[in-house]
């Protein structure tokens, strides 16, 4: 069912997600969760590390990071402290989403720097010359490096003549398309949070499980206990599918009503009108001879504005669906907690700036949550219609759907490029900056195949495509206007 390999890194993250919402449920969070680490790491758990007593320090950090704390902030702070912060609303206010677990980053004990047999032991020693840590020497008529002093800078490999001295990434900053990933002096990985665009990559190819996001889980529990709060749910126009190929939207919102949602929407609804206001947008950058990038996209949107400022100006301005849904649900109900869920990291980032949205879950999240309340969504009989959104909102779900929405909305002739994964955006992105484009519009998506590829995503994006179309061509509203 799942697009990618379940890893055990991932398999333990959700264990934990749903032993906190079993805690927060039962109000036994700040005097249970000390306990977690020795009951979720015991002696006889597999082991990756020396010892359990490494393990469980590991397993503390991810803990801090699913309560919604950073890591690096809360060294020396007690689980219990921090439960009872949280609980108590004094979670501080978070700058970034996607963090390195420092104790758990191995140092990727790789050589990332080596020599091969194609160096000629030239009279320049050109390498030896540009390494500032004079980790370069001769041997036998070959140059070596000391990778205890190497600092891996990459000076050695730009000086050589003969590209002699090769590069071996680490998986995380393999994954990152933007170059936000660097190792410092002591091989730790960091991340450059004015490069990062939170597309949650690094998070998915590190193999020891050293990157995390910090996750509103608990805050969103602690509401839903709450007959006192009003908390609604807005489903990303990538859900249906995602729950198992048998559930449908109409029992996943009865379902979710029935975890304590006041309300179920779809996000696709604020779709439609991003659709409507950008084909306004498009029409005005064709007539005007202009190219016009998309906004949907959140790490495309701020890949833009990081790497390629001079084109900033034709991003559009409209905001993604799901700020306009959340701004059109405020004036609804000024009082209610929005909830947006679907399959992206990016998302979380872009709600610590919009004050319209309080909590994000990703599908992963939301499972987590539905299996603490001990339900089971394949098992659910209730059903109620959900039917918010015309199909040119709900088929945005996937790469090319916000195109084919904006061709059938503008009636003049013009030419545009869809986009997916962040290499393939940069591409276009460096054709129109050199004015080598023969279109007026660029869709622009982080993740291969659209939100469906989304890093949370809990389906085969083929198989989530296919849902999301199906469902989109259910539909039986007019397009927004």
């Amino acid at each position: 069912m799942s697009n990618k390999t379940i890893s055990e890194v991932v398999k333990l993250k959700r264990r934990l997600y749903v032993e906190l919402v079993k805690l927060t449920a039962a109000g036994k969070l700040s005097e249970k969760i000390s306990e977690l680490p020795f009951q979720m790491i015991t002696k006889d758990s597999p082991r990756y590390r020396c010892c359990e007593f490494k393990e469980r320090a590991i397993f503390t950090e991810r803990i801090k990071a699913a309560l919604g704390f950073s890591p690096a902030d809360t060294e020396s702070v007690k689980l219990s402290e921090l439960a009872e912060q949280l609980l108590a609303d004094q979670l501080p206010k978070q700058e970034s989403i996607v963090e390195v677990i420092a104790t758990a980053c191995d140092r990727c004990p790789i050589d990332k720097y080596f020599v091969t047999d194609a160096c000629r032991n030239c009279v320049a020693h050109k390498c030896v010359n540009a390494c500032p840590a004079q980790a370069i020497v001769i041997i036998q008529n070959k140059a070596f490096i000391d990778q205890n002093k190497c600092i891996e800078c990459g000076r050695c490999a730009a000086a050589c003549s003969y590209n002699a001295i090769l590069e071996n990434q680490r998986p995380c900053a393999r994954a990152c398309a933007v170059n936000a990933i660097k190792a410092d002096k002591n091989r730790q990985a960091k991340i450059d949070s004015n490069k990062c665009v939170s597309c949650g990559s690094c998070i998915e190819a590190c193999p020891f499980g050293a990157i995390a996001e910090k996750s509103d889980l608990v805050k969103v529990c602690q509401h839903l206990i709450n007959p006192a709060e009003k908390v609604i749910a807005m489903l990303a126009p990538s859900f249906v599918g995602q729950f198992g190929f048998k559930v449908s939207a109409p029992q996943i919102k009865y379902a979710l009503k029935e975890l304590g949602f006041n309300d179920v929407v779809e996000v696709a609804r604020g779709a439609d009108l991003v659709a409507a206001a950008e084909s306004k947008e498009l029409t005005e950058a064709i007539e005007a001879g202009q190219v016009l990038l998309s906004s949907c996209c959140t790490a495309f949107k701020n890949m833009v504005k990081n790497d390629y400022s001079e084109l900033a100006a034709n991003l559009s301005q409209t905001n993604s669906p799901m700020a306009v849904a959340a701004a059109e649900y405020q004036i609804i109900d000024p009082a209610a907690k929005l909830v947006f869920i679907g399959p992206c990291t990016a998302k979380k980032a872009e709600a610590l700036n919009n004050p319209d949205l309080d909590y994000v879950l990703t599908f992963e999240e939301l499972i987590a949550l539905v299996s603490g309340f001990e339900m089971n969504l394949a098992t659910v009989t209730g059903k109620e219609k959900i039917e918010d959104a015309s199909k040119l909102g709900r088929q945005f779900a996937y790469a090319g759907g916000l195109e084919n929405s904006l061709a059938e909305l503008i009636e003049i002739n013009y030419k545009s490029k869809q986009a997916d994964g962040l290499a393939n955006c940069q591409q276009e992105l460096a054709l129109i900056k050199a004015n080598r484009h023969d279109y007026s519009f660029l869709e622009g998506m982080a993740c291969s195949g659209g939100c469906v590829g989304g890093p949370a995503a809990m389906i085969n994006q083929k198989a989530a495509k296919k849902f999301v179309n199906d469902f989109a061509i259910e539909s039986n509203l007019d397009p927004a206007k």
